[in-house]
């Protein structure tokens, strides 16, 4: 799970996601009928895969409702196209919204339909100008930081969940704590020693995720042509440390809660919650509607532990950063997982952690 996991997850995604553009872009066929088509609309009417060949309307419909047929246009047989409104002709689309390829095929034949309607006026139809002005690869980036962060910081933590919620929970679940406890070796040494198997799992998850996160970023890329971004292999670094210390905040954290349970179900269970709130702040951070918001809480950002690496990581994919604020966020979360460590090693120390 930890060597593993973290690199198929991450190298799935960028499969998926690549796999899911290409199905996107590739032209399609349907399975579509149509009846009374006018002389001037057959032709772009068969691109899409249309066909008037002795079709049975009550059969089409049938079809179409049992999911063997996508679409059916049936045409009036005085059909007239008019700019005054009067005499306005009536063409019945039946499809089945149950099935993607028919409304698929019903969006095509809209769009044919509408370059042969009448028209009134027309909206930026010079195509030698650029109306959008905003920043396209600034939003590319944008998906980017909303994205990375959380897949990173999950498919870590997802890796080394059952060894760090179950490490000690689950010993004093078994009874197995106790044996540990009453050897002649002090009890600081014993939660360090768990502490570092945990650590050194997570070091090797996040370097399994990184791999993966290279076949990502390399499909991702491919997938956006030419809107595609690139990202210095500096930028990868400072994420890499981003991520490398918050994780240690993190594990140090689940370590405490693994060290409070009763159960390891218990453990796991609210091992999730620190994960997941940081895999939505990862999200929040690129959300429009509190950019506003976190610009004035400003600096403080970087004051709040594991909070501020999703904020960093942010800036550093996005925006820039500065090496005062790099600094800061990985200090703020060492100290944090070292304060956490010592909670564990203090509770280790107290005969209450010993199930009688």
């Amino acid at each position: 799970m930890c060597v593993l996991l973290p690199f198929i997850f991450m190298f799935g995604e960028g499969k998926l996601m690549s796999a899911m553009s290409v199905d996107q872009s590739e032209e399609k066929t349907y399975n579509a009928y149509v009846v009374n088509a006018p002389a001037d609309m057959k032709d772009a009417l068969k691109m899409i895969g249309f066909t008037d060949e002795n079709v049975d309307v009550d059969k089409a419909i049938e079809d179409i409702k049992n999911k063997n047929a996508d679409i059916l246009a049936v045409f009036p047989e005085d059909f007239k196209i008019t700019t005054d409104g009067s005499s306005v002709s009536n063409i019945e689309v039946y499809y089945n919204s149950e099935s993607t390829n028919s409304l698929l095929a019903r969006e095509r034949l809209s769009t044919i339909l509408d370059s042969f309607r009448p028209v009134v006026f027309t909206v930026n139809a010079d195509t030698t100008k650029t109306y959008d002005l905003g920043d396209e690869e600034f939003q590319v980036k944008k998906f980017v930081a909303g994205m990375v962060p959380g897949l990173l910081l999950l498919t870590i933590v997802y890796g080394i969940m059952a060894l760090a919620s179950n490490i000690i929970a689950g010993d004093k679940e078994t009874g197995f704590l106790n044996t540990v406890l009453i050897t002649p070796v002090s009890r600081s040494s014993v939660a360090l020693g768990k502490a570092l198997a945990v650590m050194t799992a997570a070091a090797i998850s996040a370097v399994s995720s990184f791999i993966g996160l290279s076949f990502l970023m390399k499909d991702f890329q491919k997938m956006m042509g030419d809107a595609a971004v690139a990202y210095a292999m500096s930028d990868y670094f400072f994420v890499f440390v981003t991520i490398i210390c918050v994780t240690f905040a993190l594990v140090s954290l689940i370590l405490v809660i693994s060290t409070l349970a009763k159960t390891a179900r218990a453990a796991q269970t609210l091992s999730m919650l620190p994960a997941m709130i940081l895999f939505l702040g990862s999200i929040i951070t690129t959300n429009a509607s509190f950019e506003s918001v976190l610009a004035r809480i400003g600096f403080k950002n970087f004051l709040v532990p594991m909070w501020n690496a999703a904020y960093l990581t942010k800036n550093i994919l996005l925006t820039g950063f500065s090496m005062k604020e790099m600094l800061v966020t990985c200090g703020i979360n060492i100290v944090f997982g070292i304060i956490c460590l010592y909670l564990v090693s203090y509770m280790f120390n107290q005969e209450k952690i010993v199930n009688e």
